[in-house]
């Protein structure tokens, strides 16, 4: 999948590494047209000193940093992970993460996070603190992260955040990758 580059130099570059986990965010910022461009011009920004890999709204994806390289997104697990970030807000409950843009969002997120998992060879489970600390691979959210490792308090996607729709759309997304690819051999 390619999508628009709008280069983090909040990274360490790398000349390759182990990828085990896809960490989860909310951007913190307002559902809206734009998001993703909004949240990967604030990683372009030295001033910032976070970056994820990639930032998902309701209408598209923006690259910021290189999947070899190690972006700025969760302290603790930033070495062996790929961050995604998501347009909304930790504070939202189950029923605003069911409203239009959010499900566009998580739609969205599904598909790279699915195609993340496939190349990477991550199984598409939800790791909590525990799995991150006993090195199981997988996906989880910075919350996790910050259990684990006890680098920053930060709390998203949060305790509203669908986990198990993202989880049955990743494995569908999967699935028919799968099935399309087999279809061509």
């Amino acid at each position: 999948m390619a999508h628009p580059f709008v280069e983090s130099p909040n990274a360490t570059e790398t000349t390759g590494r182990a990828i085990d986990l896809v960490v989860i965010h909310t951007m913190e910022i307002a559902e809206r047209a734009g998001a993703a461009t909004i949240c990967a011009r604030w990683f372009a920004s030295p001033v910032s000193k976070v970056s994820a890999h990639y930032c998902v709204d309701a209408l598209g994806i923006v690259h910021c940093v290189r999947e070899k390289d190690i972006a700025w997104h969760a302290r603790g697990g930033n070495a062996h992970s790929l961050g995604v970030e998501l347009a909304g807000f930790a504070r939202q409950t189950a029923r605003e993460w069911a409203d239009d843009y959010s499900t566009a969002v998580l739609a969205r997120a599904s598909r790279l996070v699915a195609d993340l998992c496939l190349r990477w060879r991550i199984p598409p489970r939800w790791l909590v603190a525990g799995d991150l600390l006993a090195g199981r691979r997988g996906i989880t959210g910075h919350s996790e992260v910050s259990r684990a490792y006890g680098k920053s308090d930060h709390w998203y996607p949060g305790p509203g955040f669908p986990v198990e729709t993202l989880l049955d759309r990743v494995r569908l997304a999967q699935q028919a990758e799968l099935s399309r690819l087999s279809a061509r051999a």
